[in-house]
């Protein structure tokens, strides 16, 4: 492509992000990968994608061309098929959804990269400043570290597996419990988390507690902060938040890092008061916190009361002022001199979040026992129906359940006389209440061949797929290895899970073809030293996500405009290059008439189109109208490159 002087280089993801991070973000996925084969936390619908995919395909992404011809220079915005982000529904209980996503490898290693970057401008901030304080105790289930010297990322089982550390959370709030005395707990439970995350908050906060020298050696300014906003725009589709998908310990990283700075709001809340709170402890697991309060001795029952109300007030205030967040009605308040809090608290923390695979860590039964009382807890469960409220838990306790994971557990599960009390037990079984628990309830399941047959006719039978038929499938696909094709066919008859299977059952990352128009990879390479161009796509392809038609229209004309003028031979000045000019050069390129009248039409149609001109006849462009003449850039596009 012949190459002309640009009056503008706009700003690009590889003016801040180095390929070390990509290279570590890649060492980082293929390395929860190695933890599959032993730990089925990783038997997930993302890691058995990325397992399957073709091995010449992800070693492709190793290559230093790779991300600067696609990543570092942000054409990625522009090729939808390649870096494809797709949601589906996880159901919670009473009838509520949670949207997760399906990301593509090479848009899951982009994501990864950029949550490194932010992990190393924190690292300084968190390691030395924030966890000096011993007043707050934090984790995320992870401790993703980068190696001062090296500059090279820490893997190590502890650094992505949540399991200890979150045993340490649960730890260290039982302990502060048998303390007992004077003493009050504020358990803080935040409504949809990982939804209401502001990046461009989070950034402000990391501008301002970040070392100078560190954001200059990091290139952390204005620019890249507006290049980690967009990137988070395009994967979030324009709304708040932080995507939440399987094993993803960067975006545990990400939430746990937004409470940081949430953390030191509050302690310096309750600092304030110190003539009322003789000390003070904040525990906290990605957004699950709890704050324990010692009352000095002196402080009335009816003081201590009034304090707390006007604390809680104060807490919900501070989290919504300074980062957006607002508390839900699960927010609890436990007084310790009192043995029916003590004993709701601890109920409270054995309510596991969903997809940790805790056991009771003091719990010391037999296995045998344990065994016993998971049995009961089927049994219970079968003799159960639907609750009014919808929720299928009921009185399940979480825990119990979790002791599946116990390897003498899952040993003795296995015994024939065990078996045969398996077989019993989901023997005229109502299987749509496995989604009380699906994964711990399948893995006993699983057990009996029997069983676990039934299971999957009953699946089968299935013909109107909700979001939990679609999850109770999903979770027996995933710990079944996929084998069943009659089941991976139902899901790719769901309208939430069809573009995600295709996805999946290709095997291979869509580099051919990476979804920029219908274009072949070595087309579209030819414009990946075009700045101009691929500011152009990113801008309209997140117009289009907004569905704001009339403001697209205005980028695709820009797109095709900057494109016909680097590859005309003709010396015109950029400024000076028209719609004529444009028509000319086309005929020249033997495009259908059809398409050159269309392209030049798309000029006049800018003309009336509100965005750019204030003209009294001007209209905004519809959806059909707009997906027309993308349709006929395609179409050029296909010609001239």
């Amino acid at each position: 492509m012949q190459k002309k002087q640009l009056s503008y280089i706009p700003p690009q993801l590889g003016y801040f992000l180095e390929y070390r991070f990509w290279e570590n973000a890649l060492d980082l996925l293929e390395y929860q990968l190695s933890l599959k084969p032993d730990n089925k936390h990783f038997n997930t619908l993302s890691m058995f994608y990325y397992e399957r995919l073709n091995n010449t395909d992800k070693q492709k992404l190793r290559d230093p061309k790779y991300f600067e011809q696609r990543v570092a220079n942000n054409l990625l915005y522009g090729l939808r098929q390649e870096f494809a982000i797709h949601s589906y529904p996880i159901p919670k209980s009473n009838l509520g959804l949670r949207k997760y996503r399906f990301f593509t490898y090479p848009i899951r290693i982009t994501y990864y990269a950029i949550g490194l970057y932010l992990l190393q401008l924190s690292q300084e901030l968190v390691q030395q400043y924030y966890k000096s304080h011993e007043r707050i105790h934090a984790d995320y289930g992870g401790n993703l570290l980068f190696d001062e010297k090296t500059g090279k990322l820490q893997l190590n089982y502890n650094s992505v597996w949540y399991k200890e550390h979150y045993r340490r959370f649960r730890s260290k709030v039982r302990k502060t419990v048998q303390d007992v005395g004077n003493k009050v707990v504020i358990h803080i439970d935040i409504q949809n988390y990982f939804e209401e995350i502001s990046i461009p908050i989070l950034l402000g906060f990391l501008t301002e507690y970040v070392k100078p020298s560190i954001q200059k050696e990091m290139k952390f300014d204005p620019i890249t902060r507006g290049q980690i906003a967009s990137f988070f725009e395009f994967i979030s589709n324009d709304r708040t938040g932080i995507p939440q998908t399987d094993n993803d310990v960067i975006s545990s990283f990400l939430g746990h890092l937004y409470l940081v700075f949430g953390d030191l709001f509050l302690d310096q809340e309750v600092n304030r008061d110190s003539q009322i709170i003789r000390e003070h402890t904040i525990i906290r697991y990605v957004d699950d916190m709890y704050i324990m309060l010692d009352f000095h001795n002196n402080i009335s029952w009816a003081d201590q009361q009034i304090y707390i109300s006007s604390l809680a007030s104060r807490i919900s205030d501070c989290l919504y002022q300074r980062l957006g967040l607002r508390l839900n009605t699960k927010t609890r308040l436990f007084w310790l001199d009192k043995q029916n809090d003590i004993a709701e608290l601890l109920k409270n923390l054995k309510k596991v979040s969903p997809g940790y695979e805790v056991k009771d860590d003091d719990n010391k039964s037999d296995p045998n026992d344990k065994l016993e009382l998971i049995f009961r807890q089927l049994e219970k469960l079968k003799r159960s129906t639907l609750d009014p409220t919808f929720n299928e838990r009921g009185d399940l306790e979480d825990e119990i359940l979790k002791e599946v994971y116990d390897k003498s557990v899952a040993q003795l599960m296995n015994r024939k006389g065990n078996k045969e009390r398996i077989r019993q037990i989901f023997d005229d079984f109502n299987y749509d209440l496995i989604i009380a628990q699906p994964r711990e309830i399948l893995i006993v399941l699983l057990v009996d061949p029997a069983a676990m047959t039934a299971f999957q006719h009953f699946l089968s039978q299935k013909n109107r797929l909700t979001s939990r038929d679609v999850y109770l499938i999903l979770n027996f696909l995933c710990q079944t290895g996929f084998n069943s094709p009659q089941l991976v066919k139902l899901l790719q008859s769901s309208i939430s899970m069809q573009h995600v299977m295709h996805i999946f059952e290709c095997q291979q990352i869509s580099m051919k073809y990476p979804g920029y128009f219908e274009l072949c990879e070595k087309q579209i390479l030819k414009l990946a030293d075009a700045s101009n161009v691929i500011e152009q796509i990113r801008l309209r392809v997140q117009c289009e996500r907004k569905s704001d038609y009339s403001v697209a229209l205005n980028h695709l004309l820009n797109e095709i405009h900057v494109i016909c003028h680097r590859l005309d031979n003709r010396v015109i000045n950029e400024k000076s290059y028209d719609a004529n000019h444009v028509s000319q050069f086309l005929s020249t390129q033997r495009v259908p008439h059809e398409t050159c009248i269309k392209i030049r039409n798309l000029f006049d149609r800018r003309n009336k189109n509100p965005v750019s001109h204030a003209d009294p006849i001007a209209w905004p462009v519809s959806h059909d109208e707009y997906i027309d003449y993308h349709h006929h850039v395609g179409v050029c596009l296909g010609h001239i490159l």
